[in-house]
């Protein structure tokens, strides 16, 4: 289970007050499309805090950094220049603001056992992979039109 947090002063002074040491930050990419973007990819980036609080709870909090449509290339999906640069410099200075709490910085973020981060980024060049893409790419199964074996 997660604890989350209006902001980030409010989440350090939690983490202070249980004496945690370890902070996790790290930018993520999400990437909708479909209806809801008239089936133009956008890209959401935001920049998340999170720490262990014990085995089964952790602290989070998320800065939204901004939405904007998706570059398209032959490699997938990518974050227009303008939104990189602008998470380059939340994610700096979030890193920073976390360095001068006192706590030590560490790359990626918490999530449940079951949950899934299928959007996550962790440096910028890399491209962004939605589900409808992996799922594109999938080998026909076994006796399936296209597949291996059974009739096609």
């Amino acid at each position: 289970m997660k604890l989350i947090f209006d902001s980030l002063e409010a989440l350090l002074a939690e983490l202070k007050d249980r004496k945690v040491e370890i902070v996790r930050v790290s930018r993520a990419v999400h990437a909708e499309g479909g209806r809801p973007t008239a089936g133009i990819p956008h890209l959401t980036c935001r920049v998340i805090v999170t720490a262990a609080l014990d085995d089964d709870l952790w602290a989070e909090w998320r800065l939204w950094v901004g939405r904007a449509i998706a570059e398209v290339s032959e490699r997938g999906l990518h974050l227009p220049e303008r939104l990189r640069a602008k998470g380059d410099r939340a994610l700096a200075d979030i890193t920073k603001r976390v360095d001068d709490a006192s706590f030590q910085i560490r790359e990626g973020l918490l999530t449940h056992d079951t949950a899934s981060v299928d959007s996550f980024s962790p440096s910028p060049g890399t491209a962004v992979t939605t589900s409808a893409q992996r799922t594109s790419h999938r080998r026909p199964a076994p006796g399936a039109p296209g597949g291996q074996g059974g009739r096609a």
